[in-house]
């Protein structure tokens, strides 16, 4: 019997999103079974570095199990023939399917391009990611206020700049506080009023004092790392911190304008139909963002 696997990556929410939309995409254009193992796992460092996310992802999708039940999973993928296996098919729909292959998605995307093929699909992966969330997840989402301006501040295991270095040439870094105030600012300078502000951070508040020190901005609390995402995609603009992929994986998902880090942008996150998006640098004499600023603050 054919199937498709994902093992999931020892990673953070939005890097293990990648193997699994892939397999649940995969799984769809050739109606085959799927499997999702790796799930249910203890990262130690988030507790060691205090973070305020545990990175504890279980009961976000309906086809997560109980632990034995995800632990027979395990058993059963293990006894899988290695001949059988198909590493990182391309997402399309075969034309033939061969006797007792394995099709499985394991890798975390290059950072040059996240999105990769799954662009290509972006109106099925969404149609997918929201089908299979559990029920709690869709409850606690509908009771929260959309944000306005939804700003992601990641911290945790990203490093902190370093004086002397270049933000351009280094990764898994903390965007300096200094951007996102002057994001806001300039957000609200466009807008003409003080469009309140919502972060969605893993980091401690007294991180970024300053920041807080400006008007009309809150922090999103008491949430899974899975509803902080989707609450983030339903803001009416993101600014994202640079580098991180749930901080894209909320731009994917989402209608509204982006906006990047001019360091640290490569190929576009969603695909051509929603190019008239904004997605880019914060740019004053870019009409369409500022069209777009302006029709929400009315």
């Amino acid at each position: 019997m054919n199937m498709v696997l994902c093992r999931l990556p020892k990673a953070g929410l939005g890097n293990q999103l990648f193997s699994m939309m892939k397999t649940l995409v995969f799984a769809e254009l050739n109606n085959l079974p799927f499997t999702v193992v790796g799930y249910y796992k203890l990262n130690v460092g988030t507790y060691l570095r205090g973070e305020r996310s545990k990175r504890n992802y279980i009961n976000y999708f309906t086809f997560q199990k109980t632990l034995p039940g995800e632990l027979l999973d395990r058993i059963k993928v293990s006894r899988i023939n290695k001949n059988e296996i198909v590493n990182e098919p391309n997402l399309s729909k075969l034309d033939a399917l061969p006797q007792n292959a394995v099709y499985q998605f394991t890798k975390i995307p290059h950072w040059s391009d996240y999105f990769f093929e799954l662009k290509d699909y972006r109106s099925l992966v969404i149609k997918l990611f929201l089908q299979n969330i559990s029920e709690s997840i869709k409850d606690k989402l509908a009771s929260q206020k959309t944000p306005v301006i939804g700003v992601h501040i990641r911290m945790g295991d990203f490093k902190k700049l370093q004086q002397g270095q270049d933000f351009k040439k280094v990764g898994a870094t903390r965007t300096p506080e200094e951007y996102f105030i002057n994001v806001i600012k300039s957000i609200r300078h466009v807008a003409g009023k003080n469009l309140p502000v919502t972060i969605f951070t893993d980091g401690n508040p007294s991180e970024f004092k300053n920041l807080l020190d400006l008007q009309a901005i809150s922090i999103a609390e008491g949430n899974s790392d899975i509803v902080d995402m989707l609450l983030l995609s339903k803001s009416k603009i993101i600014v994202p911190s640079a580098g991180s992929t749930f901080s894209y994986w909320s731009g994917f998902l989402s209608d509204s304008p982006i906006i990047m880090h001019p360091d640290h942008i490569h190929k576009p996150l969603r695909d051509d139909q929603t190019r008239t998006l904004f997605e880019g640098p914060f740019d004053v004499n870019n009409a369409s963002l500022i069209s777009q600023i302006q029709n929400i603050a009315q």
